[in-house]
């Protein structure tokens, strides 16, 4: 009796015991359907180039383990012009069978710009500096220095101080070279970087720019927000979308060819009416 009752008690507990469904293991792809700026955007995923062209590329991952997340980086590579290329990236995290759309044709703050290395015409950089204004006690700063003449024109000019930053490490040997041959190593620094993960404003009381209207707008709102009221940004031809020029200046050379000079000022209004919410 007492084995019986042991038994029945065996039979009824495992009965009541929940059931497991086994994990799956059938392994399934994702599928990432990617909008491009323009037809002939580069996509790369985790640094591997992916083929086609037009403004909608697919991709499809390898087999993925079912329960799990992964991760992949996308990366478009263009040239809106041609002295600009621009870079926007994304990261996505899919799941096996997921179908997932990214639009890469966005403006982003995260993007990159690199802009090929054209000089500056010496009686334009006379022109900046003069539009600037520039007093002994501006400290100036220039993203895309290339060969340092427009900061050096700025420290002759008066500047008590300048800072120059370029991606390119060609083009910083060149500037230090030519700041150290103009004998003002000990008033203007040269740093080799990206100007928009470096942008170190809040002492800068001139920017000179000469970049492009994509990089223009990509450092507009570090300019609102961190550069002091009262500084002024000096811009080579290219603008700044809706934010309007204080005042323009137009030249022209030997040749007949006609450039132009923008100036805008920080004022509190331009700083409160850009203010990011929340601050």
């Amino acid at each position: 009796m007492a084995i019986n009752l042991v038994l029945l008690f065996l039979l009824s507990a495992n009965l009541s015991a929940p059931v497991q469904a086994p994990l799956p293991t059938t392994t399934r792809t994702a599928v990432v359907t990617v909008t491009t700026p323009t037809y002939d955007t580069d996509i790369e995923i985790d640094g591997r180039p992916i083929t086609g062209s037009g403004t909608s590329r697919t991709f499809e991952t390898p087999p993925l383990a079912p329960g799990r997340t992964f991760q992949y980086n996308v990366v478009a590579k263009w040239a809106p012009n041609t002295y600009t290329k621009m870079s926007r990236a994304k990261v996505v995290h899919v799941r096996a069978g997921d179908r997932f759309q990214i639009d890469l044709s966005v403006d982003d703050p995260s993007d990159r710009v690199t802009v090929m290395y054209v000089p500056t015409p010496d009686f334009v950089v006379d022109a900046m500096v003069k539009l600037a204004g520039i007093t002994t006690s501006d400290v100036t700063y220039e993203p895309g220095v290339g060969d340092a003449r427009i900061t050096i024109a700025a420290v002759r000019g008066g500047a008590r101080r300048a800072v120059g930053i370029d991606l390119d490490p060609q083009r910083v040997e060149e500037s230090r070279a030519n700041v150290n041959a103009a004998g003002l190593a000990d008033k203007i620094d040269i740093r080799l970087g990206d100007a928009l993960e470096q942008p170190d404003l809040a002492a800068m009381t001139v920017v000179f720019l000469y970049m492009g209207d994509h990089f223009n707008m990509l450092i507009r709102p570090y300019l609102w927000k961190q550069l002091p009221i009262g500084a002024r940004v000096v811009s080579h031809r290219f603008l700044m979308g809706d934010w309007k020029p204080d005042r323009t200046v137009s030249l022209e050379d030997e040749y007949g060819l006609s450039y132009e000079v923008h100036l805008w000022t920080i004022t509190e209004a331009i700083k409160k009416a850009n203010r990011p919410k929340g601050e």
